[in-house]
């Protein structure tokens, strides 16, 4: 898959893209039936919601792991618009499939920037990372959509403090202050990301984004990807396998066909 000029313009603008339907109905359905193995996971880079122990709130790693998430992971119309926007071989940083699950297990993610915790405590020096975020599920007005500050890349690496995960399995996320997201919010506005099952985003590391919790009675299934410029590889080794991937090589595509024919 080729980036047109105007398309790769647009992602500079605003710092993402967005693809309706860009996997189709065969590929997401094998997609979901390797769900159920992954969230049965008992290892800690499975993270359950704190109110609802039963309901995965992450799965990390999913492209070491589950052999159909590796193939997605190297899709060409996944990966070679992540090569053309970066400008150079990438590898996959971090990997993480969020269920978002229904009524109300599936909780919110408060504001916040990717980058922060990938600079920070990964050693990885510059923004240049994008979050390919592909659809498992329908994302509607009503499943807490991914919710993105169009433009708000450009404000470089923002303020923020340190959230660890509760259950001391070492998630970190960085939140943004509500008096800099109304400031932003303002300047740059709110996009909902919705669309079909294998719709997929392609999301610059600095734009500000959250979601709600899901409180209707459908789960929101996002896996996102995190491709990082292979001249950009992290620094430091702090964190696990499952949240920083110290395997630099570059990486290459699969045929067309390679979920498929799985």
């Amino acid at each position: 898959m080729n980036l047109t000029g105007l398309q790769v313009q647009e992602y500079n603008k605003k710092g993402y893209l967005f693809f309706p339907s860009l996997l189709d109905v065969d590929e997401i359905n094998k997609l979901k039936s390797a769900l159920p193995d992954i969230y049965n996971r008992k290892g800690p880079e499975i993270i359950r919601e704190k109110h609802d122990i039963s309901a995965t709130r992450l799965a990390f790693g999913v492209h070491v792991y589950s052999e159909i998430f590796r193939r997605l992971s190297l899709h060409p119309k996944i990966l070679d618009p992540v090569r053309q926007l970066l400008n150079e071989n990438v590898y996959l940083h971090q990997s993480r499939l969020n269920p978002k699950q229904g009524f109300g297990s599936g909780a919110s993610w408060d504001w916040h920037q990717d980058f922060p915790p990938f600079h920070k405590i990964d050693g990885m020096l510059k923004p240049k990372c994008i979050m390919a975020s592909i659809f498992i599920d329908d994302c509607t007005p009503v499943t807490s959509p991914l919710l993105v500050l169009p433009g708000s890349h450009k404000e470089g690496l923002l303020t923020s403090s340190l959230h660890k995960d509760a259950e001391g399995k070492g998630y970190e996320l960085h939140h943004i202050t509500n008096d800099i997201l109304e400031n932003l919010a303002n300047k740059y506005g709110i996009d909902p990301l919705i669309g079909p099952s294998g719709s997929v985003a392609f999301v610059h590391c600095n734009v500000l984004h959250g979601s709600a919790n899901n409180v209707s009675p459908w789960s929101r299934s996002i896996i996102y990807m995190n491709y990082n410029a292979v001249s950009n590889a992290c620094t430091e080794a702090t964190r696990p396998w499952y949240q920083n991937n110290r395997d630099f090589s570059p990486l290459k595509s699969l045929e067309s066909d390679c979920i498929k024919s799985l």
